[in-house]
């Protein structure tokens, strides 16, 4: 994981989405700027640095949260941001209120959802290259998805429906592999 980011980066990343970002996803990247660039010389079946989350997920830094941010808003075009009808509006209508915070091998993303109300904080994952767009609910707020990651990490309990197992690459580094349960 990468130092955290300084007072300018994080300000810079607000004046670029437009609004305030969450005080969790605010300290976490005060800690955590995302994650090292991948190392392809490991070979291809090496998964990068840092995919510590299932399904690969990489912890993002601010440059790249803003350009996938820009990126979903523009590919969704939508603005509707309507928290009293929040549960008849699909995921993808407020696309402009998502803070993507990793991203897999497969081009999904898991992000936080600023939409004021209900869904406020709450974490989903969409796997936007496979044409999931309806997205899942992986969390409630971000220290429940660390948690809820760590729990499993310590204990081999499923976190949803993956399990975890620590591969030794022929490198000598070692990964961390969600199995998916079926």
């Amino acid at each position: 994981m990468r130092p955290g980011a300084t007072g300018e980066q994080i300000a810079d990343l607000e004046r670029g989405l437009g609004f305030r970002l969450h005080p969790r996803v605010r300290a976490l990247l005060s800690r955590h700027n995302g994650v090292t660039d991948p190392r392809p010389e490991y070979g291809p079946d090496f998964f990068p640095a840092g995919s510590f989350l299932p399904l690969g997920h990489r912890l993002l830094d601010t440059d790249r949260i803003l350009t996938r941010h820009r990126s979903f808003a523009k590919i969704f075009k939508n603005d509707e941001c309507d928290p009293t009808d929040r549960d008849e509006q699909p995921l993808y209508a407020h696309a402009h209120l998502w803070v993507p915070l990793a991203l897999p091998n497969d081009g999904g993303v898991l992000f936080m959802d600023h939409c004021p109300g209900p869904t406020y904080g709450r974490i989903y994952e969409m796997g936007v290259g496979s044409g999931d767009i309806d997205g899942s609910l992986w969390a409630t707020d971000l220290t429940n998805l660390v948690t809820s990651v760590a729990a499993s990490l310590e204990t081999g309990q499923p976190f949803r429906y993956f399990a975890p197992k620590t591969l030794h690459h022929a490198s000598g580094r070692h990964r961390i592999h969600w199995r998916v349960l079926t």
